[in-house]
């Protein structure tokens, strides 16, 4: 009876638009539900990511009151919720980062961070016929690494977005690493058939969704780029999968480099945990890199 009254109640309703000559509402088509239904169960990615929640890197901030007050605040997220809640002044001077250098020697500083940036529970493993060029690369790194002539580090290297903008068709990924971004389609569209055959520094990268796990895929990257500073190179042959797993205002970050003529087995990278970032801070422009004549290095050692 009820289904009978809804059927008749449809009818006297599409005679009553057809009489006062109205124009029926257009009918979604089918692409257009499923992007909706696409977008309603898909994760929103959306917003400004950061490590470990330490907003403004890890590194301490101090400020100067105009009284010649001196105040130190851990992150530069911590200064920006003082200047928010008033217990430092607007006109108080940023000093600067300050790096907690061993002993407060440079020289200690870029030894420490030559070490953190090996610092990985489970480095890739090489076949054994090309562990003689990763030492070389390594020892030689102030020549062989291209970040240092202000080449792009590239993907993976240059590790996971600060902010994420989600569409219905695509992601848009910004960096923090000489103003770097990504577009990635997430429409259901395969690589490009030329596009992909190029080698460049971002390659060409297609998103999918698996559940409620972003799936970014990239190929055609070129050979220039290392996986990471102990002289972790890779061929052009290299795809990069990269994975996003929001779960409420943390979100994961997963990559595993597939590059079989070098590696032993895929390389599955220490995960990244990001914490949403709610501030309204400014962002810092990363300045741009600068050849400081690195052929008259008389120095090996990196930091």
């Amino acid at each position: 009876m009820l289904q009978s009254n809804a059927g008749t109640c449809l009818v006297v309703a599409c005679a009553l638009i057809a009489l006062s000559g109205c124009e029926q509402p257009a009918q979604p088509t089918q692409n257009t539900v499923e992007v909706a239904q696409a977008m309603d169960t898909h994760p929103d990615l959306s917003g400004r990511w950061v490590v470990g929640g330490r907003r403004g890197g890890g590194n301490s901030i101090m400020v100067i009151e105009p009284n010649g007050t001196e105040v130190e605040f851990p992150t530069f997220g911590d200064y920006q919720d003082a200047l928010a809640a008033g217990t430092v002044s607007p006109a108080a001077r940023i000093v600067g980062r300050r790096p907690n250098y061993r002993h407060g020697n440079n020289v200690y500083a870029e030894r420490d961070g030559g070490m953190t940036q090996r610092y990985y529970a489970s480095p890739p493993l090489y076949k054994p016929e090309y562990w003689d060029q990763v030492r070389y690369l390594d020892v030689n790194g102030n020549v062989e690494d291209m970040t240092f002539i202000c080449l792009p580090a590239g993907v993976p290297r240059m590790g996971p977005p600060i902010r994420i903008v989600q569409t219905e068709s695509d992601v848009v990924l910004l960096y923090q690493h000489r103003n770097t971004w990504r577009v990635v389609p997430t429409d259901g569209r395969d690589h490009d058939p030329i596009n992909s055959q190029d080698q460049t520094f971002l390659g060409d990268a297609v998103g999918n969704w698996d559940g409620d796990t972003l799936v970014i895929d990239t190929i055609g990257l070129n050979d220039l780029t290392w996986l990471g500073w102990p002289g972790w190179f890779h061929t052009n042959e290299m795809r990069v999968e990269e994975r996003f797993t929001r779960t409420g205002d943390t979100l994961s970050y997963e990559v595993t480099i597939h590059d079989p003529d070098v590696l032993m087995e895929p390389w599955v990278m220490d995960p990244v945990e990001l914490e949403l970032d709610r501030g309204q801070g400014v962002y810092v422009e990363d300045p741009p890199c600068i050849d400081f004549d690195s052929s008259h290095m008389v120095t090996r050692e990196r930091g």
